[in-house]
């Protein structure tokens, strides 16, 4: 996983339902790596679109990815 997606994440996490823009701004990322770090991640389950349409929200998988994986970066 990287940064960009531990970002975004850590951004969703607990259970923030957040459009894309705000994701970049809490996450402090450009629009290519934000958009890029959501394809990746809905790709594998770990955040999934919800309604209303254009926001998206961590899944259980992807809060368990966060908990063990995140602590590499710390």
């Amino acid at each position: 996983m990287t940064p960009a997606e531990i970002a975004v994440l850590t951004a969703l996490h607990p259970d923030h339902t957040l459009t894309a823009p705000q994701i970049q701004q809490s996450a402090v990322l450009n629009g290519y790596r934000t958009r890029n770090a959501l394809s990746q991640l809905e790709s594998r389950g770990l955040v999934t679109p919800s309604r209303p349409r254009g926001r998206y929200r961590i899944t259980p998988r992807g809060r368990l990815a966060l908990s063990t994986k995140s602590r590499r970066f710390a």
